[in-house]
């Protein structure tokens, strides 16, 4: 299975939703999964996994999840600033206290 991939086989379905592929043959069958018939196999597009395990993909979802990861990539450029400025601070201590 990639995690790349565009479009699942039903037994790669199964494996991430940790349920057996009868199981997600019958959700396709009611209707709860949309899903493809390509010959004998059923195929499945990434974005209806996620609209099933209630992932959000669009693009409002996106930009939050940068935004954060960008925010979490700054605070952690402070903390490092915050932590290399006390140790300045201590060896000036530390040089005046002498």
């Amino acid at each position: 299975m990639s995690r790349t991939a565009l479009v699942y086989k039903v037994g790669e379905v199964a494996e991430m939703i940790n349920k057996p592929a009868t199981t997600v043959r019958n959700e396709i069958r009611t209707g709860k999964i949309k899903a493809t018939k390509s010959g004998t196999e059923y195929l499945i597009e990434k974005s209806e996994v996620d609209r099933y395990l209630g992932i959000e993909t669009n693009d409002e979802s996106l930009k939050k999840d940068l935004e954060i990861a960008e925010l979490k990539g700054k605070l952690k450029s402070l903390e490092t600033q915050i932590h290399a400025f006390k140790s300045v601070a201590s060896s000036l201590n530390n040089i005046i206290g002498l």
